[in-house]
C-alpha cells in the first residue's frame, strides 16, 4: 500500500490527502526508508547533490513582541551598530562566504528604517547575497527598497498555520501579518523563505496544510525546519523535545510537494542532524558560520574568532566538511546562480 502511495506521488499530482497519508504511514521505519529514497532522488534531480555554504548574522534588532512567545527567551542586546555589521560582513567575506542570513527580533510596528539603513551600509562594502528575517516587521515600501538593494529574499517565519496554536504560544505576535508579508513579497516579485516549527503541538494535518499554503506562492524558494527544544524559564519549558524522526519525515514529504526548493535546518537541530536531513531529501544549504553576541556553543572542530568587543564568528565549516566527506559529498562557497567570485570592493 505504501509503495502505491509513493508511486502516485512520483507519477501524478501530490494532493493534500496523498501527502497526509504518506506522512502518517511513514511513521514506520521500513516505510520511511522508502520515502527518504524517493525524496532524495527528487532532490538530486531538481537541485542536485552539491551542498553550499551560508552564514548568519543574528540579533541585529531587539524583539518587541509582547507578551513574549511561550517557547522563546530572546536576549535583547539592542539594535546592532552599522559599523559592527560592516566588520562582521567583511570577516565573513574573508572566510569565503557568499551568502548571508541577516536576522533579528520582530516588531509589529516595523523595523523599516533600521533594516534599509543596515543593508544600504552593507551593500557599500560587499555584494554578498543577503536574506532578511525580521518577522512581520517590513512594509510594502521597505520590501521594494530591499529589492532595489538586491536583497536575495525575505523570510516570514510562520512556525505553524494552526491559528489556535499560534495564538496560544505566540500571543503577542500576528500570524495574519506574517502571511501578509508573504503576500506583499509575492506581489512585488521578491523571493521568500519561511520556517516550520515541528513539535510545537501541531497535527500532521497542520503540517500538510502549511506546506501547501507555502507552495501556493510562486516566489517561495526556501523552507527551514526547526525542531522544538524546550528552553528553561519559558512557559513551555516542560513541553517535550521533538524527535528528529518527526522532522525528517516532514522534510521528505515537503520535498515531494515542492521538489525544487531549498530545504534547510533551523533552531533546535544540531550538526549531528545533517546526515538524516540529507537522507530525507533535505538540501542544499548548510549554515557554516554565524556572527552573534551571545556566547556560542562550541562543537568539535569549531573556530571562534572575535569581530568586535561583543561580536564573534563561530565557524563550523571544518566539522561540516568532515561530515560531508563521510557521505561522499562536496560543499561549495557559491550559492545557486553564482558562477564566479565577486568583484573586490
Amino acid at each position: 500500500m505504501f509503495d502505491q502511495l509513493l508511486k502516485e506521488a512520483c507519477t501524478g499530482e501530490v494532493t493534500p490527502e496523498l501527502a497526509l497519508n504518506i506522512l502518517e504511514d511513514s511513521l514506520h521505519p521500513e516505510n520511511a526508508l522508502k520515502l527518504f529514497s524517493v525524496a532524495s532522488e527528487m532532490r538530486d534531480r531538481h537541485i542536485g547533490r552539491e551542498l553550499w555554504w551560508s552564514a548568519a548574522i543574528n540579533g541585529i534588532t531587539p524583539c518587541r513582541i509582547e507578551p513574549r512567545c511561550s517557547y522563546c527567551l530572546y536576549a535583547d542586546h539592542g539594535t546592532m551598530r552599522e559599523d559592527a555589521l560592516i566588520k562582521a560582513i567583511r570577516a565573513l567575506d574573508e572566510l569565503g562566504f557568499r551568502h548571508l542570513h541577516l536576522s533579528g527580533g520582530a516588531n509589529l510596528e516595523g523595523y523599516d528604517e533600521e533594516i534599509v539603513s543596515m543593508v544600504d551600509a552593507m551593500r557599500a562594502v560587499s555584494d554578498i547575497d543577503i536574506e532578511v528575517n525580521l518577522g512581520p516587521s517590513l512594509s510594502r515600501e521597505t520590501v521594494r527598497k530591499l529589492k532595489g538593494l538586491k536583497v536575495s529574499s525575505i523570510t516570514s517565519s510562520l512556525e505553524t498555520v494552526n491559528e489556535e496554536l499560534f495564538r496560544a504560544t505566540k500571543p503577542g505576535d500576528s500570524l495574519e501579518k506574517r502571511k501578509e508579508l508573504l503576500e506583499i513579497c509575492e506581489a512585488e516579485g521578491m523571493p521568500t523563505r519561511s520556517m516550520m516549527l515541528v513539535g510545537l503541538g501541531e497535527s500532521n494535518s497542520d503540517r500538510i496544510r502549511q506546506l501547501f499554503y507555502l507552495k501556493s506562492f510562486k516566489s517561495f524558494q526556501t523552507l527551514r525546519f526547526s525542531r522544538f527544544s524546550p528552553v528553561p524559564s519559558t512557559l513551555l519549558q516542560d513541553h517535550p523535545r521533538c524527535s528528529p524522526w518527526e522532522v525528517a519525515r516532514t522534510i521528505a514529504v515537503a520535498r515531494l510537494i515542492m521538489p525544487d526548493i531549498q530545504i534547510g535546518l533551523a533552531n533546535g537541530n544540531s550538526h549531528d542532524d545533517i546526515p538524516l536531513w540529507f537522507m530525507a531529501g533535505g538540501g542544499n544549504q548548510l549554515l557554516g558560520g554565524s556572527v552573534g553576541r551571545m556566547k556560542a556553543r562550541i562543537h568539535s572542530g569549531a573556530r571562534v574568532t572575535p569581530v568586535t568587543e561583543d561580536l564573534t564568528i563561530t565557524d563550523h565549516m571544518e566539522l561540516q566538511e568532515r561530515y560531508a566527506q563521510c557521505m561522499g559529498l562536496q560543499i561549495t562557497t557559491l550559492p545557486p546562480g553564482r558562477s564566479m567570485p565577486p568583484e573586490v570592493f
